[in-house]
């Protein structure tokens, strides 16, 4: 719960945008998940007040503040000019900077970083950059959280596979808040179970609830919102919850969400200490323990000893224009869940979605 109001407050710390220089002139264009975004930026302003008291020059950089504030930014992903990036550009999910145009663009224009301690949660996943282009830092896992009193008999899903059981119809609550959606949670389920797969979980879906939002719900007397929450680990286990609520970790792994970082070659000597507050100082935030640090050991990880990450994999992502693949999964999903959902009102048998339905 402490880290949860930390977060909040967090929000409240977000101010106005300044006026913004060319992408070319940053060192930094940093995209990080809204509960530690403050913390890392505070994190990167240490490395640039430390290397201005060196006589050097400070970063140059810029983090969006809000959760869903505009993006000046927004056409980089089209640029084809190598000097007209910034230095880094750390971001999160599958999106703009995985399209396939960017990468072909920028083939040996990045290199990625390796810090001297892996998670063995990486390692085992797969989620080191064979290319050598992209240091995937971190990960979002999204897991389940379970409300046992609302599943009465019914067991809870264990695996990804079980989750898209029939028994399961109408209980699930998606991780979604407007546009945004799981993004690792779509590609994972076609990856393993193809479009049939999409479709069970979208008709098995009640709604859509914002992450922070589902912490009051599961558990709360109102079983409008269903017994079955996809959620971001940061959310399903920095809060106390009723005893009737349990938090399962897939045994087939959570899927994994990347916060990543490109780094170009040509920077990477004079931003080193930058870079080493992206992973190893990543690391060494508490709250930041919940996304799966790519610089933290076993011996300091909260995580469940039976945690595990699924990766979709380089070989999947190298075969498809993976950022493309997650737009038309996301209006897939949404067109089949909205379907569903008409169809159950069409024919009176209930099914309400309630104030989560998107």
């Amino acid at each position: 719960m402490t880290q949860l109001l930390s977060f909040m407050s967090d929000i409240a710390r977000e101010g106005a945008e300044p006026v913004l220089p060319p992408a070319r002139e940053l060192d930094l264009l940093l995209y990080a998940p809204c509960p530690v975004k403050l913390v890392m930026k505070d994190a990167v302003d240490s490395v640039s007040a430390d290397m201005a008291a060196r006589g050097l020059p400070p970063l140059a950089m810029h983090v969006p503040m809000g959760c869903t504030s505009i993006d000046p930014y927004d056409p980089l992903c089209c640029e084809s000019d190598p000097d007209a990036l910034p230095g880094v550009i750390a971001s999160i999910g599958f999106g703009d900077f995985w399209k396939r145009g960017f990468v072909e663009r920028f083939a040996g224009v990045f290199e990625s970083v390796r810090p001297q301690t892996l998670s063995p949660l990486h390692e085992k996943a797969g989620m080191l950059d064979p290319d050598g282009a992209r240091t995937i830092y971190g990960v979002t896992p999204y897991l389940f959280v379970v409300d046992l009193a609302r599943l009465g008999d019914v067991p809870p899903p264990r695996t990804w596979a079980e989750l898209l059981e029939p028994r399961y119809s109408g209980r699930i609550t998606m991780c979604g808040d407007g546009d945004d959606m799981a993004d690792a949670v779509l590609l994972s389920v076609y990856k393993d179970f193809g479009l049939e797969g999409i479709t069970r979980l979208a008709e098995s879906c009640r709604g859509f609830m914002h992450s922070s939002t589902m912490t009051k719900a599961a558990g709360a007397k109102n079983s409008e919102a269903g017994a079955i929450f996809i959620m971001p680990a940061f959310f399903a286990c920095s809060t106390k919850q009723p005893d009737s609520v349990r938090v399962i970790w897939p045994e087939d792994g959570a899927a994994a969400s990347p916060l990543y970082f490109l780094a170009k070659k040509s920077g990477k000597k004079r931003l080193g200490p930058l870079l080493h507050a992206l992973t190893a100082g990543f690391a060494a935030i508490p709250s930041a323990a919940w996304f799966a640090p790519l610089a933290l050991d076993a011996a300091h990880s909260p995580l469940p000893p039976e945690a595990s990450l699924k990766w979709v994999g380089w070989d999947f992502i190298r075969a498809n224009d993976i950022n493309t693949l997650r737009d038309r999964l996301n209006n897939e999903f949404r067109t089949l869940h909205r379907a569903h959902m008409a169809k159950i009102q069409a024919e009176g048998t209930g099914g309400k979605a309630g104030a989560c339905a998107s």
